[in-house]
Formats: C-alpha cells, structure tokens, sequence
C-alpha cells in the first residue's frame, strides 16, 4: 500500500499495526534498532526464507518504519516511536512466564503499554476502563460485544459522553434489537441516546477497532478479520493519535437515526 501524502491518517496507522501483527516483522524492527546488514546471514539469524525476508524488508519500508541507508537497515524517527512503545515492556509482559491476565490489573498506572493476545481478557479490559471512565468515551468497533454494549449504557447513566462509530458491515439491526432487551431500564440521558443516535452514533469505514477514554487511556487492536492482539496505552501521543484518527473517521461516517421499541 502507498504512504504517500494524499493517504489518509488511519490507513497509515492501519499498515502500522499489520507490521506489528506479524512476529517476523518484530524481530526486523527489533534488530533495526541496532543497524544490521542485509543479507544471507542476516536470513539465517532469523530463521527465515529469503522470500519472507525481503517481504518483510519491503513491507517495514512502506509503513515508514525502516530505511536503508550506507549498507544498513535502520530505524526511521516512527520506527524509533514504535520500537520504543512495543519493546519497553514486552520483555516483562510477552517473553515472561506470567500470565497474561497480570498485565491487566494495572489499568490507569504510569506503565505505557499492555499487551492482550486473548480475546475474553480483551472484554475484560474494556469493560474494566469503561466503568474506570470519568467524562468521555471514543468507541470505534468492527463488532459488538454483549458485555461491552451493556457497560456503555451504565456508562451513559452516570452521565458519560459517548461517541460511537461501527464499522459498515456491522448488522445494525442486529445492534439495535442488542439495545431492545436494556431499553425500558434506561434513564432518559442514555434513552436519548439510543433514540436520537445521529448525535452520538455514526457508521462508517474503519480500519481497526479502539477506545479512547477521558483522553487518557487508549485500547487498539491489530486489524484482522479476526482477534489476533490488542495494546492498551496510557502514552500521550497514542492516545492523541487515536484521538485524531476517530475524529477524522467521524467526520468521514454517515449518521444513524435509531428507533427503538420501548413498548
């Protein structure tokens, strides 16, 4: 895919996280960090095909994370941001013998990234961050979750801002018969909600899910037709970043009046 300067924020950032999706690639970046030479042995330090090798080479190019220059691969200034966000805490939480679910406890302190590659702790982060949130929540999803759609509304009765963008191929219908089952316990602020959607609620093309809440926090996941891994940032620049990207996708969706059977 083309990064020129006519491509949008959201498909570079969505590149991005495809890179960082594939272990093969890590261990380029990684190794990047230090400067290596191209070549057989490089190819055989990283257990690898040379067909992989150079498509992997090729693919951190294009999402502007590597560049070659004198003999050497090396990181660019985004692929410093980068390595620095995905390896400063992946020796303790991915290359550990604990478990998975530790990590996640620590929601809200000052470490800058989590890291979840189990879809139910996923659920759990969400749901946990949402009922943490104080002002504001920015949802952009690819799908619906049950449990993540009843905390929204708890959410919208202590009187949080909620913003919501679904993916297009989302089954709306399906989203708003989702709703039937909570609507006659709604107070009128989450009602509203529900009803008069257009102002809250918008549909359109996304690349990745995430959340952003009260400009503090941020959850993302790598882009696939299905779970793979998520990160959860309490970095200032990712979170302003995603904060970017869902408002320039906003600005980009349709709105959506919703109607719902409250008999």
């Amino acid at each position: 895919m083309s990064h020129g300067s006519n491509a949008s924020g959201y498909e570079k950032l969505a590149a991005i996280l495809n890179v960082l999706g594939d272990p093969e690639q890590l261990r380029i970046l990684d190794k990047a960090a230090a400067g290596f030479e191209s070549g057989k042995g490089t190819i055989k330090e990283l257990k690898t095909t040379p067909r992989k090798y150079y498509r992997n080479l090729r693919e951190l190019n294009d999402a502007e994370l590597i560049i070659h220059f004198e003999n050497k691969y090396n990181l660019t200034p985004l692929g410093e941001v980068v390595h620095k966000l995905i390896f400063n805490d992946i020796s303790r939480y991915l290359f550990s013998d604990q478990s998975m679910s530790e990590p996640l406890k620590g929601i809200g302190n000052k470490t800058e990234l989590r890291i979840i590659d189990d879809y139910k702790d996923l659920i759990t982060v969400l749901v946990a961050t949402i009922e943490k949130s104080k002002s504001e929540i920015l949802l952009a999803t690819k799908y619906l979750d049950i449990t993540v759609v009843q905390s929204i509304i708890f959410a919208l009765q202590r009187n949080i801002t909620i913003k919501t963008i679904t993916s297009e191929k989302v089954d709306f219908s399906g989203f708003v018969k989702l709703l039937g089952s909570f609507v006659r316990n709604l107070r009128p602020n989450a009602l509203k909600f529900v009803v008069g959607g257009e102002n809250n609620y918008r549909s359109g093309n996304l690349p990745l899910s995430f959340m952003i809440v009260d400009n503090e926090i941020s959850v993302f996941e790598i882009p696939d037709d299905k779970f793979r891994l998520a990160f959860v940032s309490t970095d200032k620049e990712v979170v302003k970043s995603l904060c970017s990207l869902f408002w320039e996708i906003w600005n980009q969706s349709r709105k959506l009046h919703m109607k719902v059977d409250k008999s």
